[in-house]
């Protein structure tokens, strides 16, 4: 969102923003992944009774390797989701506070370049 020459940006999971700088020459992320494993969500979702486990993917030659990280309850492999009730209502056997939909939000001034 932007009103006059300030920008707001706001992500929930793995939603990423960018910006262009400098012209178009390079770029500059905006915004980070809500990953299970960040030191802080981590920390979060444990508080809250949840667990975070990394899971094993076998490859087409059948051999197992680590996969992401994911949230239990829910098995999603971000920590922040809009929806996914199942991991956050008891009803659905979910969890409150583990699996949260609360956005990261950021905002900077936008500059000529």
């Amino acid at each position: 969102m932007i009103i006059d020459r300030n920008c707001y940006v706001a992500n929930v999971g793995d939603s990423r923003a960018i910006m262009s700088v400098e012209h178009g020459q390079r770029t500059v992320a905006l915004s980070n992944d809500h990953k299970p494993n960040c030191p802080l969500e981590r920390t979060r979702i444990v508080s809250n009774g949840g667990s975070v486990y990394q899971s094993m993917i076998t490859t087409k030659s059948g051999a197992t390797v680590p996969g992401p990280f994911r949230v239990s309850p829910g098995r999603l492999s971000v920590s922040r989701a809009i929806g996914d009730i199942q991991a956050k209502d008891e009803k659905y056997e979910g969890m409150a506070g583990v699996l949260i939909s609360e956005p990261e939000i950021t905002s900077f001034e936008i500059r000529p370049d």
